[in-house]
């Protein structure tokens, strides 16, 4: 009787767990495994996104938000999270109304990280010595018309070159290592958790943050579709709401020193470098703890995505930028202490 009883009590539980799991919105999401992702791990790990009726399907791209575009224009993926590129842009001028909801990187002061990194080779033997020496190296980016682009002209405009000065390729983040380790290429603008990881494996030399030539950057953005935001209004709110969450425990941890050993576990689980000791060496990723973003940064780029001809209707980032999702999330959470 007693084992009946039991097992009529197992099939309920299970019952109800899957019943629950049913309730679900399952939210596909594109992200690159890299410490600026923190923010979407941190609220899948700790049951952020669960909370909110929310089951994330987490989709991890090699490169930049750029890949991911396509992706948010058909639906295939309800939110992305990923460098400021031309192709979103593009995208909608088709009258596709991708919106930029929040903050997924900003490089404010002592948050350099994106960096220019150098093989240590070239140091060593003097080939590079100053930005001036970038001059016909080979340098990489995840693609053509990011931010990140724009940084490296920023680079070389410092000493007087400009692009033509150098042979731009892309690659994904991980890939960007590679190739520096096997000395295909020369140097690249790169992010972290990767950039800790070669200066650790000693075949770079980080040379400067780009906290230092293009201070208050955004970077990087979290992207969201029209379907999710259409078809789906109150868990489009809670995924943000859910985000701001983990960008708050984040920032508990690396700006307050608060739960740091708890974060770096859940870095290691989601990213492709396991080793701990890497995310205490790595420079912290600007990620605003309410999800703000600078939007006069994102204008600023715009124009230089228009000047070179990635796009070619200056976009209106005041109807591409939605900020009501991250007031939302503040009114709900309170302000971030």
């Amino acid at each position: 009787m007693k084992l009946t009883k039991i097992f009529i009590l197992l099939i309920s539980v299970i019952w109800l767990i899957n019943a629950h799991s049913q309730e679900l919105l399952e939210v596909p999401i594109g992200i690159a495994p890299t410490m600026s992702s923190v923010g979407v791990f941190i609220a899948k790990e700790k049951g952020y996104f669960a909370e909110q009726g929310i089951k994330p399907i987490i989709n991890p791209f090699k490169a930049s938000g750029a890949k991911m575009v396509p992706f948010l224009a058909t639906g295939q993926l309800y939110v992305a999270g990923g460098n400021i590129n031309a192709g979103m842009y593009n995208a909608v001028s088709q009258d596709i109304p991708i919106k930029i909801v929040a903050d997924k990187g900003t490089v404010s002061p002592k948050h350099g990280y994106l960096a220019l990194i150098v093989r240590k080779d070239h140091i060593d033997s003097g080939r590079y010595r100053s930005y001036k020496d970038l001059k016909g190296m080979t340098m990489a980016v995840t693609a053509k018309g990011v931010s990140q682009e724009i940084v490296t002209e920023m680079y070389l405009q410092k000493v007087g070159l400009s692009l033509s000065d150098i042979r731009l390729v892309t690659l994904g983040y991980s890939d960007i290592n590679i190739a520096l380790a096997n000395k295909s290429i020369d140097a690249s603008i790169q992010i972290e958790p990767f950039v800790a990881a070669a200066v650790k494996n000693d075949f770079v030399v980080r040379v400067a943050g780009d906290d230092e030539i293009y201070p208050n950057q955004q970077s990087a953005v979290i992207f969201m579709s029209p379907e999710f935001i259409e078809k789906h209004p109150k868990e489009a709110q809670g995924w943000v709401t859910a985000y701001v969450k983990g960008l708050r425990d984040y920032n508990d941890a690396y700006e307050k020193g608060k739960n740091k050993d708890e974060i770096i576990n859940i870095l290691t689980k989601y990213t492709r470098i396991k080793d701990a000791s890497i995310y205490e060496k790595a420079f912290p990723v600007g990620l605003h703890p309410e999800g703000d973003l600078n939007v006069a940064s994102l204008k600023s780029d715009a124009q230089w995505f228009y000047k070179k001809g990635y796009v070619k209707k200056l976009p209106d980032i005041d109807k591409i930028v939605d900020l009501s999702f991250v007031q939302t999330a503040r009114k709900i959470l309170g302000p971030y202490k």
